[in-house]
């Protein structure tokens, strides 16, 4: 299953199959992915591969309310508002304004409570400026779109990131026109912040500034493969029939997405940055990532010690270095650009792993760090506060999940694989936050969230 090499360590992995565990057989997401994007690259795992060390995060979780809106449930201490104007109080005096949730085409799985919003606004993080053949150019921001409920029950807010070739509007309805999740965590009493991750959505994307696009345009068939396959199966929770051309959840869909940005490593520095410079403005919050924005949790929590309270990653890029056909390898183990090591180490040649088998059927083996050729590299950053591997049962991403969770963990993260399917949740693929079960899905989550931020708080007194 590896082949020695002259490097240190290990040598060079190659993903196999699943429980056969058959040497030639690459992932199905692998597979997916070369096809998409038009190389027959062979995906491989180099076997060795840290930086500067930031110590753990410190301080009660609760120690910053960030929102400067009245709120009757709110007993906290005072909020704090910022210089941008966004979450301040109204200045003239209006009341708040009342929404319903927008029209769908099925019924959501509860009855959705009326929500009034207290205040919402847009604006936009790491504002660059880039010199270009035609003049300075404003190289690669996020736009960040907010709501805060009248009714705040939650000190923290929740930031949403979308993955891949998505946007946030993954967050603000589901394909087939049901609130999506940014409105079920409003309701439930948390401010919400959904962000285009740079040169996604409502982040424009330009060649001069972000390099130009790399391989295929999205298509149907592999958008399909990734969220809806299986959808025909009994108890799908796919809210369409998954075929081309006569599912309009299928439509809806395809129409929001886009290119990736040329490289991981390029991608998940945009996301670093204007991640980081969105917790200075706004202050400490719960950070929910998916899929191929997996990456924004882990490296904004390293940049920002003691501003992520919790991450929810929701079927996270994986399994740990990974390479991708066009895009690159997750070199530092869960991403593409350096984190913070405990030892530090200097390349990424110099963590050691191992391939640990997963021991069950249909699982993929997954590497972690070797503990027989030294002492395990902690991840600093990730300390300190709770994370959720989000795992989908009919998912082409669950084989590895586990991998992901187990690599969190072995490296001191408060880390825990959240099997859908241990929560009755069952029927679910790579777009949980979309199909018919969203909303159960999202009241598991907050049901996690909720009793996990007590025991961090309670155990930070």
């Amino acid at each position: 299953m590896c082949a020695p090499s002259d490097g240190v360590g290990i040598g060079s992995f190659h993903l196999t199959g699943l429980s056969d565990r058959d040497p030639q057989r690459k992932l199905p997401v692998v597979e997916q992915l070369e096809a998409a994007l038009y190389t027959d690259a062979l995906v491989t795992l180099a076997a060795t591969r840290t930086f500067p060390v930031k110590q753990p995060p410190s301080g009660t979780l609760m120690s910053a309310m960030h929102h400067g809106v009245p709120n009757r449930h709110w007993t906290g201490p005072e909020p704090v508002t910022n210089s941008a104007g966004h979450g301040r109080r109204r200045r003239d005096g209006g009341s708040p304004m009342t929404s319903s949730p927008p029209p769908g085409t099925a019924e959501p799985a509860r009855a959705a409570s009326p929500l009034t919003i207290s205040e919402q606004g847009a604006f936009w993080v790491g504002v660059g400026r880039k010199p270009t053949e035609a003049g300075t150019a404003a190289e690669a921001a996020m736009y960040v779109q907010y709501q805060i409920p009248a009714d705040l029950r939650h000190p923290l807010p929740v930031v949403m990131v979308h993955g891949g070739g998505g946007q946030g509007t993954d967050y603000l309805s589901t394909p087939d026109g049901r609130p999506g999740w940014a409105t079920r965590f409003l309701q439930a009493g948390y401010a919400v912040y959904v962000v285009d991750r740079p040169g996604h959505g409502r982040s424009p994307y330009h060649p001069d500034v972000l390099g130009p696009i790399e391989g295929a345009a999205p298509t149907y068939e592999f958008i399909r493969w990734l969220f809806c396959d299986g959808a025909e199966r009994p108890g799908s929770q796919w809210p369409g029939s998954g075929e081309i051309g006569d599912d309009s959840a299928l439509d809806q869909l395809m129409a929001s997405q886009g290119p990736t940005l040329p490289t991981f490593a390029e991608n998940e520095e945009q996301m670093r940055r204007c991640g980081a410079e969105l917790l200075d403005r706004i202050g400490p919050a719960v950070v929910i990532t998916h899929s191929m924005g997996a990456p924004f949790g882990w490296l904004v929590a390293d940049a920002r010690p003691g501003l992520v309270k919790a991450v929810v990653s929701i079927e996270p890029i994986g399994p740990p270095f990974i390479e991708l056909p066009g895009l690159g390898k997750l070199e530092w183990g869960l991403t593409a650009a350096p984190i913070t090591y405990e030892p530090p180490a200097r390349t990424p040649e110099e963590l050691r792993l191992r391939l640990r088998e997963a021991g069950g059927d249909g699982l993929q083996d997954c590497l972690v760090q070797d503990e027989q050729a030294g002492p395990v590299r902690s991840l600093p950053g990730l300390q300190g506060f709770p994370i959720a591997v989000v795992a989908a049962d009919t998912s082409p991403f669950a084989p590895f999940q586990h991998g992901v969770a187990d690599y969190l963990a072995q490296a001191g993260a408060d880390a825990e694989l959240l099997r859908l399917a241990d929560l009755g949740l069952t029927g679910n693929g790579h777009l949980p936050m979309g199909e018919k079960n969203s909303d159960d899905v999202a009241e598991a989550l907050m049901t996690w969230l909720n009793k996990r931020l007590a025991d961090v708080e309670e155990t930070s007194r």
